[in-house]
């Protein structure tokens, strides 16, 4: 969901930053570290390709069913466009919490990098508060939001889908991070 991957996007930054932090204390450059080049291949091949998957499949169901704008990217290419840029901006903004992560722990202060990435935890969950149980139906802006209708979350084809791209994300965050752990710790 877009008001979701955005923040959370920061968040995973924040965390790569933590699970390298031992390594990341000896490294000077900001944008030119031994850990830059793997958080940025898990955030351009793991992390966002799984936003932009439920755009592209279930685009009113990823923006929460506030607008039916998504839906219609055929010969729109404004549409076409913000989906590039919600591509570009949750590799952008995982990419600004991991510098910042960096930033932070090489002026010693610790502190802010757990903060950090609560913010983002809890600017990522947010949404689902704001707007209780929507995840629940999936299909068109129309058939949701208008009619109040749609299908259940647990039927195919977008549970088999979510549960796959999510599937794929957790792996290859899971490598990420315990490589960035190992990493740092050597």
């Amino acid at each position: 969901m877009l008001q979701v991957d955005l923040p959370a996007a920061f968040a995973i930054g924040q965390v790569c930053a933590i699970m390298a932090r031992d390594g990341l204390k000896k490294e000077k450059d900001l944008f030119a570290n031994t850990f830059l080049g793997p958080v940025n291949l898990f955030l351009s091949c793991g992390f966002a390709p799984g936003g932009l998957f439920l755009l592209i499949g279930w685009p009113a169901w990823e923006c929460m069913y506030i607008s039916g704008w998504f839906e219609q990217p055929y010969n729109r290419p404004l549409c076409a466009a913000a989906y590039i840029a919600f591509l570009i901006s949750m590799v952008l903004l995982g990419n600004l919490g991991f510098i910042l992560g960096h930033y932070w722990y090489r002026i010693n202060k610790d502190k802010l990098v757990i903060a950090g990435s609560i913010f983002g935890v809890v600017l990522a969950l947010l949404p689902f508060l704001v707007k209780w149980g929507v995840w629940w139906d999936i299909g068109t802006f129309q058939e949701v939001a208008v009619n109040e209708g749609g299908y259940s979350f647990w039927k195919p084809p977008f549970f088999y889908g979510w549960l796959a791209i999510m599937s794929y994300m957790i792996v290859t965050g899971a490598i990420t991070l315990l490589w960035l752990r190992k990493k740092s710790k050597t």
